[in-house]
């Protein structure tokens, strides 16, 4: 399912936990908002109905300002300049 991405040390847990924190937080922040209102919204529903609010806020994303601007700055080799929206 997905549910674990690695097995460390407990001495080691914090610095991973930020590790994956980081990397989520590089990018753009109406995607993450939107991927947690998506697991939000899935949690109490049957998969047929997940799917369908997957759909709809995949096609938010994918639509998105932030959408284009993100493989336009990998093209330009530069960081993106994220709108939010």
């Amino acid at each position: 399912m997905g549910l674990l991405n690695e097995v460390c040390r407990p001495t080691d847990l914090m610095e991973r936990a930020y590790d994956y924190a980081h990397r989520i937080t590089a990018n753009g922040p109406f995607a993450i908002r939107k991927t947690k209102e998506s697991v939000l919204r899935c949690l109490a529903t049957d998969m047929g109905e997940a799917y369908k609010i997957e759909t709809e806020i995949s096609n938010q994303v994918f639509s998105s300002e932030d959408a284009k601007e993100g493989p336009l700055a990998f093209a330009e080799k530069r960081t993106p300049d994220w709108k939010n929206r």
